[in-house]
């Protein structure tokens, strides 16, 4: 299986950005956050919307001492009960067991250079457009089971070439991509910590042997 930590991966990001005008140094690094700690039998691959108020550099550094900022704590909850079968929430609602969830997972976000408190979905839709072939190659090395698509399942719907029935009402509980089912979610800046992790404790037992 390719590593998606290769540095070539951002150093060819890096020109793709120069060539469109884009500063590279404000390119966050995301990825597998900790390589030698990620869940390899789980495998699981948060997909988000963009950095905030971040300057550029590794999240993996951002997020070395656990979650920071409101965001990242909710995202930790959910990483904890994906991880460990859902246990019940005051038992994953502490630091030690946060952070070991975030050490374990990747993170991709689509728009690759930092934003602030918001971003349009428009925004967020052309940077994946003009990313999509770093993208798709970012994600599939990094080979996810899981890929929880938190508040972005419609351009993944077209970047990963999902299959959904444009006929139904509503999004499909979940979708396939390469092997890994993956799910839409809502983007952990528009979540409450005990009742989300409910409600994703209960779309988590009606999916099967995901």
């Amino acid at each position: 299986m390719a590593n998606m930590e290769h540095g070539d991966l951002w150093a060819r990001w890096s020109q793709h950005y120069r060539n469109l005008g884009h500063d590279p140094k404000r390119i966050t690094q995301d990825g597998i956050l900790h390589p030698e700690k990620f869940n390899s039998d789980r495998r699981v691959l948060f997909i988000l919307k963009d950095s905030n108020n971040f300057p550029g550099g590794k999240l993996a550094d951002l997020l070395k001492n656990g979650p920071v900022h409101a965001m990242w704590h909710v995202a930790a909850r959910w990483a904890a009960g994906i991880l460990n079968g859902f246990p019940e929430f005051q038992d994953i609602d502490n630091r030690r067991a946060m952070t070991e969830a975030l050490h374990q997972i990747a993170v991709v976000n689509l728009k690759k250079i930092t934003g602030g408190a918001g971003v349009s979905h428009a925004v967020v839709n052309a940077y994946a457009h003009q990313d999509r072939r770093l993208l798709l190659e970012q994600i599939d090395a990094i080979a996810p089971k899981v890929i929880l698509a938190c508040g972005v399942f419609d351009p993944l719907v077209w970047l990963l070439d999902l299959a959904v029935d444009p006929c139904k009402d509503k999004e499909p509980a979940r979708s396939k991509h390469n092997g890994a089912w993956v799910i839409p979610w809502r983007h952990p800046n528009r979540a409450s910590n005990r009742k989300t992790y409910a409600e994703l404790k209960e779309l988590w037992a009606g999916l099967g042997d995901v």
